[in-house]
C-alpha cells in the first residue's frame, strides 16, 4: 500500500474550482509537496510542508481541512517509525472531523491508521480497525467522492480491508466470532475483482499495484495458489514498468514472502535479493534489512547456516546503525514540528496583542469594531455606549500624564467589574470608550451606564490628588438588526458630544 492518505499524482494535485490562490489551495499544495518530499525519503523537508500545510489550514478555520493536514503530520512521522507521535495527530484529525460532522475526514484519518498497521505487520489490528470503521455513522464517508481525488478513499479502503483481513484470517480456523470479518472481506474483495477486470474505473494508474497485492493476499487466503503466482507475476510486471525503485521492491518482497510461506526457499531467497538491490537503489535502509532477513532465514532452513549467520551479522551492523538514524531523524521532525507549534503561539498571541489596548488591558478600537460587526450579524441587536472621562486633558495638565495613565487604568477595570460578561468594553483612544450590551433594550443600558458613573464617582485619588472626582459623558443608540454598525457608532458618538455640550457628566440616547 501507499504511504499517503490518499495517492498523489506526480505534481500538486490542482486545486478544485473556484479556489485559486486561496489559503485553502495553498494548504492543500503544501500538503501535496509533504507527500512528495516523503517519496523522495526526504522527511524533514515533508515535515516542514506538512506543518505549513496546518498553519494555513488552521488560518481557514475549516475543521475538515485541518484534520487532513494533520494525517498528513501523521504519515510524516510513520515514516520515521515514530508511531505514537502519528497517532496523536490522527486522534486530533479524527477529533477535529467528528466535531465539525465530517463523515468523509473520520474515514480519511481510520484507513490511514488502519495503513500504519498493515506496516508494521499488524494485520489483525488494520481489519477489526477498518471493519469498526463500517459500523459507524463515518462510514458514510467512504461513498463521499472528493471533488479532485474522485472515488480513491472508497477504493483504498478495500484495497487495504482485503490485505488486512486475508492476512489476519488466513489459518485462522473459521471462528464463529470472525464471520463478519470474512463477510466485510467478501465484499471488498468482489470490489477490487471489478476494478482489476476494468468493470470499474481505477481512481488512479497508481492504485493497479495495490489492487494487485490485495488480491493476491485474497488469493492465498482462498488457497488459489495459481491465481496468487499469476497475480505477483503481474505485479511485478507493472512494477517493473510503470513503478518506482521501491515500488519494484516491494512486488519482488511481496513475492519472496508468499514463496517462503510455501517453503520454496530458493525461489524465496532470488526475490529477496531482487528485492533488496531495489530498496537499496531506492534508499530504503529498512526495507533492504527486512529483504537480508528474509534471505537469511530461506538459508537457514535450507541448512546452510554459515551462510545465514554472515547474513544475520550484516543485518545486526546495518539495524544499529539505522536505529540510530532513525532517532537522529525522528528527533529532528519531533523539534520542525515543535518550533512550527510554538511559532503558531506566538502568532497567536500577536494577533491578541493586536486587539488589546496595552495601557488598560482590554480591547481596542479594532477589537471592538469586530464585536459590533458580529453582533449586528447575529441579528441579536443591543445598545452601544460611547462615553469619555470628562475635562480629562485637566487632568494630565495638572497632574502629569503618569497620573493620567494611573486614572485612565483604574477607571477601566472599575468599568470591567460593573458589566456583564456578555457585555463588550472597549477602550477608542484617549480617554473615549464603549460599552455594547447585547440584547439589552436602551432603558436597560442606560441603567448600567449611571451605575458605572456611581462607581467612577466614587473613587478616591489620595495618591494624585484628594479632590479629585472622575465624571464621564455618555451618548447611547440602538443596534437593531436592520441598522449598519458603523452609523450606530456615529449616532453614539453624536450623542456623546450633545451629552458633554449640554455640560457633561450626563446620559443622552441618539435621536430618531
Amino acid at each position: 500500500m501507499t504511504r499517503r492518505d490518499l495517492p498523489a499524482p506526480v505534481g500538486p494535485a490542482a486545486p478544485a474550482p473556484g479556489q485559486g490562490d486561496t489559503p485553502k489551495a495553498r494548504s492543500l499544495a503544501a500538503r501535496n509537496a509533504a507527500y512528495e518530499a516523503m517519496d523522495l525519503g526526504d522527511f524533514p523537508r515533508a515535515m516542514t510542508h506538512a506543518v505549513s500545510a496546518l498553519d494555513l489550514a488552521r488560518g481557514t478555520g475549516d475543521a475538515p481541512l485541518q484534520a487532513k493536514a494533520h494525517v498528513t503530520i501523521a504519515l510524516v512521522l510513520a515514516g520515521v517509525h515514530d508511531d505514537e507521535g502519528a497517532q496523536e495527530h490522527l486522534d486530533q484529525a479524527i477529533a477535529l472531523a467528528t466535531q465539525a460532522g465530517d463523515a468523509r475526514g473520520v474515514a480519511l484519518a481510520t484507513v490511514n491508521a488502519a495503513h500504519i498497521d498493515l506496516e508494521r505487520g499488524r494485520y489483525r489490528e488494520a481489519a477489526e480497525l477498518l471493519h469498526g470503521l463500517l459500523n459507524t455513522p463515518s462510514a458514510a464517508g467512504l461513498g463521499i467522492d472528493d471533488p479532485v481525488a474522485g472515488t480513491e478513499l472508497r477504493q483504498v479502503f478495500h484495497m487495504n480491508y482485503v490485505k488486512a483481513a486475508s492476512t489476519a484470517l488466513r489459518g485462522g480456523g473459521g471462528s464463529h466470532a470472525d464471520a463478519p470479518l470474512r463477510r466485510a472481506l467478501e465484499v471488498s474483495a468482489a470490489h477490487l475483482t471489478a476494478l482489476h477486470a476494468g468493470e470499474l474505473p481505477l481512481a488512479s494508474p497508481r492504485h493497479l499495484p495495490d489492487v494487485l497485492d490485495a488480491l493476491t493476499g485474497y488469493a492465498a487466503f482462498t488457497g488459489d495458489w495459481a491465481r496468487v503466482r499469476a497475480l505477483a507475476d503481474e505485479r511485478i510486471e507493472v512494477a517493473l514498468h510503470t513503478g518506482t525503485e521501491h515500488a519494484i521492491g516491494r512486488a519482488f518482497m511481496d513475492r519472496a514472502a508468499l514463496a517462503a510461506g510455501r517453503e520454496a526457499w530458493t525461489a524465496a531467497i532470488d526475490d529477496a535479493v531482487r528485492a533488496a538491490r531495489h530498496f537499496e537503489a531506492a534508499g530504503q535502509k529498512l526495507d533492504v534489512l527486512n529483504a537480508r532477513q528474509l534471505v537469511a532465514d530461506s538459508l537457514a532452513q535450507q541448512s546452510r547456516f554459515q551462510e545465514a549467520f554472515g547474513v544475520q551479522r550484516e543485518i545486526t551492523e546495518r539495524s544499529a546503525d539505522l536505529h540510530r538514524a532513525y532517532a537522529r531523524q525522528g528527533a529532528q521532525l519531533r523539534l520542525i514540528e515543535q518550533q512550527a507549534q510554538a511559532a503558531e503561539l506566538r502568532a497567536e498571541a500577536f494577533a491578541e496583542a493586536a486587539l488589546r489596548d496595552p495601557l488598560t488591558g482590554i480591547p481596542n478600537r479594532i477589537a471592538a469594531l469586530r464585536f459590533l460587526e458580529a453582533l449586528h450579524a447575529s441579528g441579536r441587536g443591543g445598545v452601544v455606549a460611547m462615553f469619555d472621562v470628562d475635562h480629562f486633558k485637566r487632568v494630565n495638565d495638572t497632574y502629569g500624564h503618569a497620573a493620567g495613565d494611573e486614572v485612565l487604568q483604574r477607571a477601566a477595570a472599575t468599568v470591567q467589574e460593573a458589566v456583564r460578561g456578555s457585555d463588550h468594553f472597549a477602550r477608542m483612544g484617549g480617554e473615549e470608550f464603549l460599552l455594547a450590551f447585547p440584547e439589552l433594550s436602551a432603558a436597560q443600558a442606560r441603567q448600567v451606564c449611571e451605575r458605572i458613573q456611581w462607581d467612577l464617582g466614587a473613587l478616591s485619588w489620595p495618591e494624585i490628588a484628594p479632590d479629585l472626582q472622575l465624571t464621564i459623558s455618555v451618548g447611547l443608540a440602538d443596534l437593531g438588526a436592520e441598522t449598519d454598525p458603523h452609523l450606530t457608532l456615529r449616532r453614539a458618538d453624536a450623542a456623546l458630544y450633545d451629552a458633554k455640550r449640554s455640560g457633561r457628566n450626563r446620559i443622552v440616547l441618539a435621536s430618531g
